[in-house]
């Protein structure tokens, strides 16, 4: 009889027991676990297994007070996640994460670090430009500099209106900084051929980028950068050869742009994986059937769109094989430094100075250098000095110079090197017999440079 009513009360607790928790919904959820449904069983605690609830004589079931159940409360409900979706709670993210939260980590971001991050999302673009944010790194980076140097040199102000834009302020005065430490560079003339002798220097320390854009006729760009590039005395070649470009028939403009870093790092190293400033230094349209050959092999066919320009088409098919381009060094860095992307740099005309000597004379004293190269080598070079002509050689803009003298003896030079023009892409090489490309500069009785050139000669 004992036993058998034991039996019954336990029965009658553990039913009251679990329609209360259906109803009052007491069991504990946890974080990420599917939610319990009124059909799961529910589960007891490792320390409740196997024990049965002790009942006095005349107590019922009610009275039952069960072991390690939780105590509701209604702090603990308020603890709980409120996004629920099919059982399982949202995870946290980004977009979810606050304003202020966002902005604590932006003013411990560099410049650099800042541009990348703008380009994120349109709130991050928003919060990134922060004024407050921006003026503290601007704060921080002419801080950098000694007072003579930043007063004197660069003229930045430590503090500026209300209304002053920092980002724009702070981006500025790196372009400034950029550009003096590059003028600095470029002071030391070659004795040879009277232009700055460390362009190379320059343009490695400035880690400069070619960049090439061809344009569809529905404005599509295909962007490609440099494959390679050789420095010479006076030029400079850059070479496009790992080319997938569209069908040439669809194309419509060709534009080269020069890509300079803006922010540097504090061992003077540019910070290439950046923000860098773009400036366009050639566009043309592009027409190869308009342009005549003025070349070929057993593989391609040359044309040459611009000056310096060298288009290179398959034979078998017409496409585009590769593209160079020969550029003059004078004025080179700046052009790359001080161009923007939808203009190019334009040097200021050469004002030739006063000279009294002798007005009825013409042009004297003046001096020229020229050079024979392939891509990669230099055939020939040699200076010419004393160069004159009379009054009567100027007119409607030209003037008429003659380099090679038959009474002056030591302009006589020779090469035993083939005038040859290899070229390559990533899968064919060859060799074009015959041609060349000629690099000249014109200088002035001051040794100025006045004219430069450097085109394909046959």
């Amino acid at each position: 009889m004992a036993s058998s009513r034991h039996n019954d009360q336990l029965k009658s607790y553990l039913k009251s027991h679990k329609s209360g928790a259906k109803s009052n919904g007491d069991s504990p959820v946890r974080y990420g676990s599917p939610k319990r449904t009124s059909n799961s069983p529910a589960r007891m605690s490792p320390s409740s297994k196997g024990q049965r609830p002790v009942v006095s004589p005349g107590q019922s079931a009610k009275d039952i007070k069960p072991r390690n159940v939780p105590v509701k409360s209604s702090s603990a409900k308020s603890l709980q996640p409120k996004n629920i979706s099919r059982g399982y709670y949202r995870k946290p993210t980004m977009e979810s994460m606050p304003e202020e939260l966002l902005m604590k980590i932006f003013q411990h971001m560099s410049a650099s670090e800042l541009l990348t991050a703008a380009c994120v999302c349109r709130q991050w673009l928003k919060l990134t430009a922060d004024n407050l944010i921006w003026e503290k790194l601007f704060i921080q980076l002419t801080s950098r500099v000694k007072p003579d140097e930043q007063g004197q040199r660069l003229g930045t102000p430590l503090k500026g209106p209300p209304e002053t834009k920092w980002k724009r302020e702070c981006i500025h005065w790196c372009r400034k900084r950029r550009n003096h430490k590059i003028t600095a560079l470029l002071k030391k003339i070659s004795p040879y051929t009277f232009m700055p002798a460390n362009t190379e220097k320059a343009l490695q320390k400035l880690c400069i980028k070619w960049q090439l854009v061809l344009t569809e006729s529905n404005k599509t760009e295909h962007i490609f950068q440099h494959s390679d590039v050789f420095c010479f005395p006076t030029t400079t070649t850059i070479r496009w050869y790992s080319l997938e470009p569209p069908p040439i028939k669809s194309l419509k403009h060709l534009s080269i742009f020069a890509l300079s870093p803006i922010f540097f790092r504090k061992d003077g190293s540019a910070d290439t994986a950046n923000a860098c400033q773009r400036s366009l230094l050639l566009q043309t349209q592009l027409n190869p059937s308009q342009h005549a050959i003025v070349e070929c092999d057993d593989l391609v066919n040359l044309h040459v769109i611009n000056q310096g320009l060298l288009l290179a088409t398959w034979k078998d098919g017409g496409e585009i094989a590769f593209i160079s381009l020969c550029v003059h060094n004078h004025m080179l860095v700046q052009r790359c430094c001080l161009g923007t992307s939808s203009k190019e740099y334009i040097p200021p005309s050469l004002k030739p100075k006063f000279d009294d000597v002798d007005t009825q004379y013409g042009l004297h004293h003046f001096s020229c250098v020229i050079e024979l190269r392939n891509q990669r080598t230099v055939l020939w070079s040699q200076p010419f000095t004393n160069l004159h002509c009379e009054k009567e050689d100027i007119g409607d803009g030209f003037v008429h110079l003659i380099p090679v003298r038959p009474d002056v003896v030591t302009d006589h030079t020779f090469t035993n090197k083939k005038l040859t023009l290899p070229w390559k892409t990533d899968v064919f090489k060859g060799i074009v017999q015959n041609l060349c490309i000629l690099d000249m500069t014109l200088l002035d009785e001051f040794k100025s440079p006045m004219w430069t050139v450097s085109e394909l000669q046959l």
